[in-house]
Protein backbone atom coordinates (compact mmCIF):
# COMPACT_ATOMS: atom_id res chain seq x y z
CA UNK A 1 0.00 0.00 0.00
CA UNK A 2 1.25 3.48 -0.86
CA UNK A 3 1.45 5.72 2.19
CA UNK A 4 -0.15 9.16 1.94
CA UNK A 5 0.63 12.08 4.24
CA UNK A 6 -1.37 15.08 5.45
CA UNK A 7 0.13 18.26 6.90
CA UNK A 8 -1.19 19.00 10.38
CA UNK A 9 -1.63 22.77 10.36
CA UNK A 10 -1.49 23.13 14.12
CA UNK A 11 2.20 22.23 13.78
CA UNK A 12 3.36 22.75 10.18
CA UNK A 13 3.69 25.96 8.15
CA UNK A 14 3.27 28.10 11.26
CA UNK A 15 6.48 30.15 10.79
CA UNK A 16 4.88 33.14 9.09
CA UNK A 17 1.27 32.15 8.49
CA UNK A 18 -1.35 33.58 10.81
CA UNK A 19 -4.40 32.00 9.22
CA UNK A 20 -5.45 28.45 8.44
CA UNK A 21 -6.23 29.48 4.87
CA UNK A 22 -2.66 30.72 4.34
CA UNK A 23 -1.27 27.49 5.75
CA UNK A 24 -3.48 25.45 3.41
CA UNK A 25 -2.07 27.31 0.42
CA UNK A 26 1.52 26.85 1.65
CA UNK A 27 0.98 23.13 2.27
CA UNK A 28 -0.37 22.75 -1.26
CA UNK A 29 2.53 24.76 -2.71
CA UNK A 30 5.03 22.41 -1.07
CA UNK A 31 3.40 19.24 -2.38
CA UNK A 32 0.88 18.17 0.25
CA UNK A 33 -2.39 16.89 -1.13
CA UNK A 34 -4.08 16.76 2.24
CA UNK A 35 -4.20 18.72 5.50
CA UNK A 36 -5.48 18.33 9.05
CA UNK A 37 -6.93 21.54 10.47
CA UNK A 38 -8.18 23.03 13.73
CA UNK A 39 -11.73 24.34 13.81
CA UNK A 40 -11.56 27.49 11.63
CA UNK A 41 -13.16 29.97 13.98
CA UNK A 42 -13.86 33.33 12.31
CA UNK A 43 -12.32 32.26 8.99
CA UNK A 44 -14.73 29.72 7.57
CA UNK A 45 -15.16 31.47 4.22
CA UNK A 46 -11.42 31.86 3.74
CA UNK A 47 -10.75 28.20 4.55
CA UNK A 48 -13.48 26.99 2.19
CA UNK A 49 -12.07 29.24 -0.54
CA UNK A 50 -8.53 27.94 0.05
CA UNK A 51 -9.65 24.32 -0.22
CA UNK A 52 -11.60 25.09 -3.38
CA UNK A 53 -8.71 27.00 -4.96
CA UNK A 54 -6.10 24.34 -4.20
CA UNK A 55 -8.25 21.20 -4.46
CA UNK A 56 -6.57 19.99 -1.29
CA UNK A 57 -8.24 17.32 0.84
CA UNK A 58 -9.12 18.13 4.46
CA UNK A 59 -8.61 14.70 6.02
CA UNK A 60 -9.26 15.69 9.64
CA UNK A 61 -10.74 18.60 11.58
CA UNK A 62 -10.60 19.13 15.34
CA UNK A 63 -13.89 19.74 17.09
CA UNK A 64 -14.72 23.33 17.97
CA UNK A 65 -13.13 24.31 21.30
CA UNK A 66 -13.79 26.93 23.96
CA UNK A 67 -10.24 28.26 24.35
CA UNK A 68 -11.31 31.06 26.71
CA UNK A 69 -11.97 28.60 29.53
CA UNK A 70 -9.17 26.40 30.95
CA UNK A 71 -11.66 23.67 31.80
CA UNK A 72 -12.88 23.34 28.21
CA UNK A 73 -9.83 24.29 26.11
CA UNK A 74 -9.02 20.65 25.30
CA UNK A 75 -12.58 19.50 24.67
CA UNK A 76 -15.79 18.68 26.51
CA UNK A 77 -16.62 15.11 25.48
CA UNK A 78 -16.04 13.72 28.99
CA UNK A 79 -16.97 16.76 31.09
CA UNK A 80 -20.07 16.42 33.31
CA UNK A 81 -22.34 19.43 32.99
CA UNK A 82 -21.02 20.36 29.54
CA UNK A 83 -23.16 17.96 27.53
CA UNK A 84 -25.14 20.72 25.82
CA UNK A 85 -21.94 22.57 24.93
CA UNK A 86 -20.50 19.36 23.46
CA UNK A 87 -23.53 18.90 21.21
CA UNK A 88 -23.32 22.53 20.07
CA UNK A 89 -19.60 22.16 19.30
CA UNK A 90 -20.20 18.90 17.46
CA UNK A 91 -22.94 20.43 15.31
CA UNK A 92 -20.77 23.47 14.51
CA UNK A 93 -17.92 21.24 13.45
CA UNK A 94 -20.08 18.97 11.32
CA UNK A 95 -21.33 22.00 9.41
CA UNK A 96 -17.77 23.14 8.69
CA UNK A 97 -16.69 19.60 7.81
CA UNK A 98 -19.48 19.40 5.24
CA UNK A 99 -18.31 22.63 3.60
CA UNK A 100 -14.73 21.33 3.17
CA UNK A 101 -15.79 17.72 2.44
CA UNK A 102 -13.99 16.37 5.53
CA UNK A 103 -15.03 12.93 6.79
CA UNK A 104 -13.19 12.78 10.14
CA UNK A 105 -13.64 14.85 13.30
CA UNK A 106 -11.34 14.61 16.33
CA UNK A 107 -13.60 14.57 19.39
CA UNK A 108 -11.32 15.90 22.13
CA UNK A 109 -12.10 14.43 25.55
CA UNK A 110 -11.17 17.30 27.86
CA UNK A 111 -9.13 17.70 31.03
CA UNK A 112 -10.30 16.66 34.48
CA UNK A 113 -9.25 18.37 37.68
CA UNK A 114 -9.43 15.69 40.36
CA UNK A 115 -8.52 12.55 38.46
CA UNK A 116 -10.71 10.16 36.45
CA UNK A 117 -14.11 9.11 37.71
CA UNK A 118 -16.95 6.85 36.69
CA UNK A 119 -19.03 9.95 35.99
CA UNK A 120 -16.52 11.25 33.42
CA UNK A 121 -16.49 7.90 31.62
CA UNK A 122 -20.29 7.75 31.68
CA UNK A 123 -20.53 11.24 30.14
CA UNK A 124 -17.80 10.37 27.63
CA UNK A 125 -19.56 7.27 26.28
CA UNK A 126 -22.96 8.97 26.33
CA UNK A 127 -21.64 11.87 24.26
CA UNK A 128 -19.88 9.48 21.88
CA UNK A 129 -23.17 7.65 21.28
CA UNK A 130 -24.85 10.97 20.45
CA UNK A 131 -21.94 11.85 18.17
CA UNK A 132 -22.06 8.48 16.44
CA UNK A 133 -25.71 8.98 15.51
CA UNK A 134 -25.11 12.50 14.19
CA UNK A 135 -21.96 11.56 12.29
CA UNK A 136 -23.62 8.55 10.69
CA UNK A 137 -26.19 10.84 9.08
CA UNK A 138 -23.37 12.69 7.33
CA UNK A 139 -21.16 9.70 6.52
CA UNK A 140 -18.48 10.95 8.94
CA UNK A 141 -16.32 9.35 11.61
CA UNK A 142 -15.53 10.66 15.07
CA UNK A 143 -12.00 9.97 16.29
CA UNK A 144 -10.90 9.65 19.91
CA UNK A 145 -7.20 9.96 20.71
CA UNK A 146 -5.35 8.90 23.86
CA UNK A 147 -2.96 11.74 24.78
CA UNK A 148 0.05 11.26 27.03
CA UNK A 149 0.37 13.01 30.39
CA UNK A 150 3.47 14.95 29.34
CA UNK A 151 1.68 16.63 26.42
CA UNK A 152 -1.59 17.41 28.26
CA UNK A 153 -1.59 16.72 32.00
CA UNK A 154 -4.92 15.46 33.39
CA UNK A 155 -6.36 14.70 29.96
CA UNK A 156 -9.26 12.30 30.46
CA UNK A 157 -8.43 9.90 27.65
CA UNK A 158 -4.94 8.90 28.75
CA UNK A 159 -4.84 5.19 27.86
CA UNK A 160 -5.59 2.91 24.93
CA UNK A 161 -7.38 0.46 27.19
CA UNK A 162 -9.85 3.17 28.20
CA UNK A 163 -10.36 4.16 24.56
CA UNK A 164 -10.96 0.55 23.51
CA UNK A 165 -13.55 0.03 26.27
CA UNK A 166 -15.35 3.23 25.24
CA UNK A 167 -15.40 2.20 21.57
CA UNK A 168 -16.72 -1.23 22.52
CA UNK A 169 -19.48 0.32 24.63
CA UNK A 170 -20.52 2.78 21.93
CA UNK A 171 -20.46 -0.03 19.35
CA UNK A 172 -20.56 2.12 16.21
CA UNK A 173 -18.47 2.17 13.05
CA UNK A 174 -18.69 5.96 13.27
CA UNK A 175 -16.44 6.15 16.36
CA UNK A 176 -12.82 5.09 15.82
CA UNK A 177 -9.42 5.29 17.46
CA UNK A 178 -6.80 7.80 16.38
CA UNK A 179 -3.34 6.31 16.90
CA UNK A 180 -0.57 8.87 17.11
CA UNK A 181 2.79 7.10 17.41
CA UNK A 182 4.09 9.98 19.53
CA UNK A 183 1.44 9.38 22.19
CA UNK A 184 1.52 5.61 21.74
CA UNK A 185 5.20 5.41 22.63
CA UNK A 186 4.83 7.69 25.65
CA UNK A 187 1.78 5.86 26.99
CA UNK A 188 2.66 2.22 26.45
CA UNK A 189 5.27 1.54 23.76
CA UNK A 190 5.26 -2.01 22.33
CA UNK A 191 4.29 -0.52 18.98
CA UNK A 192 4.13 -3.71 16.91
CA UNK A 193 1.76 -5.51 19.27
CA UNK A 194 -0.28 -2.35 19.85
CA UNK A 195 -1.00 -2.10 16.13
CA UNK A 196 -2.21 -5.68 16.06
CA UNK A 197 -4.18 -5.40 19.29
CA UNK A 198 -6.10 -2.25 18.33
CA UNK A 199 -6.28 -2.85 14.58
CA UNK A 200 -10.10 -3.29 14.43
CA UNK A 201 -10.62 0.07 16.15
CA UNK A 202 -8.09 2.25 14.32
CA UNK A 203 -9.50 4.97 12.07
CA UNK A 204 -6.54 7.32 11.68
CA UNK A 205 -2.77 7.59 12.20
CA UNK A 206 -0.45 10.46 13.09
CA UNK A 207 3.34 10.57 13.34
CA UNK A 208 6.10 12.36 15.28
CA UNK A 209 9.40 11.31 16.85
CA UNK A 210 9.71 10.68 20.60
CA UNK A 211 10.52 12.47 22.87
CA UNK A 212 11.23 15.63 20.83
CA UNK A 213 8.05 15.53 18.73
CA UNK A 214 10.14 16.52 15.70
CA UNK A 215 10.34 14.96 12.21
CA UNK A 216 10.37 11.15 11.92
CA UNK A 217 14.04 11.09 10.87
CA UNK A 218 15.30 13.02 13.90
CA UNK A 219 17.09 11.30 16.77
CA UNK A 220 14.67 9.55 19.11
CA UNK A 221 13.07 6.38 20.40
CA UNK A 222 11.10 5.36 17.32
CA UNK A 223 12.42 3.59 14.21
CA UNK A 224 10.22 5.12 11.54
CA UNK A 225 11.78 3.06 8.78
CA UNK A 226 10.27 0.03 10.49
CA UNK A 227 7.01 1.84 11.32
CA UNK A 228 6.49 2.90 7.70
CA UNK A 229 7.07 -0.70 6.61
CA UNK A 230 4.41 -1.86 9.07
CA UNK A 231 1.95 0.78 7.91
CA UNK A 232 2.47 -0.13 4.26
CA UNK A 233 1.35 -3.66 5.14
CA UNK A 234 -1.49 -2.49 7.37
CA UNK A 235 -5.09 -2.53 6.20
CA UNK A 236 -5.35 1.27 6.16
CA UNK A 237 -5.84 3.20 2.96
CA UNK A 238 -6.12 6.79 4.13
CA UNK A 239 -4.08 9.84 5.10
CA UNK A 240 -1.41 9.79 7.82
CA UNK A 241 -1.19 13.04 9.73
CA UNK A 242 2.21 14.76 10.13
CA UNK A 243 1.65 16.18 13.59
CA UNK A 244 5.21 17.05 14.49
CA UNK A 245 7.13 20.20 15.47
CA UNK A 246 9.66 21.11 12.78
CA UNK A 247 13.18 21.09 14.22
CA UNK A 248 14.07 24.14 12.16
CA UNK A 249 11.50 25.13 9.53
CA UNK A 250 8.67 23.17 7.97
CA UNK A 251 10.15 23.16 4.48
CA UNK A 252 13.66 22.26 5.65
CA UNK A 253 12.24 19.39 7.66
CA UNK A 254 10.39 17.82 4.73
CA UNK A 255 13.57 16.04 3.62
CA UNK A 256 12.50 13.03 5.68
CA UNK A 257 9.96 12.12 2.99
CA UNK A 258 12.52 11.37 0.28
CA UNK A 259 14.93 9.97 2.86
CA UNK A 260 12.48 7.14 3.52
CA UNK A 261 11.69 6.72 -0.18
CA UNK A 262 8.19 8.14 0.26
CA UNK A 263 6.08 10.72 -1.60
CA UNK A 264 3.46 13.24 -0.58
Amino acid sequence: MTLRFAANLNFLFTEASASIAEKICKAHKHGFKSVEIPYPKNETEEVVQATNDTGICVSLINISLNTTCDEFKFGTTSIPGAEKLFEEQLDETIQIAKLVHCKKIHLMAGIIGNGPSKEHFKVFTSNLKIAADSLKQHNMVGLIEPINKYAIPNYFLDSYEKAAVAIQEVCSDNIKLMMDFYHLQHIRGNVTNALEEYKPNIGHFQIAQVPSRNEPDTRGELNFGYIFEMLSEFDYDDWIGCEYKPKSTTTEGLKWISKYGLKL
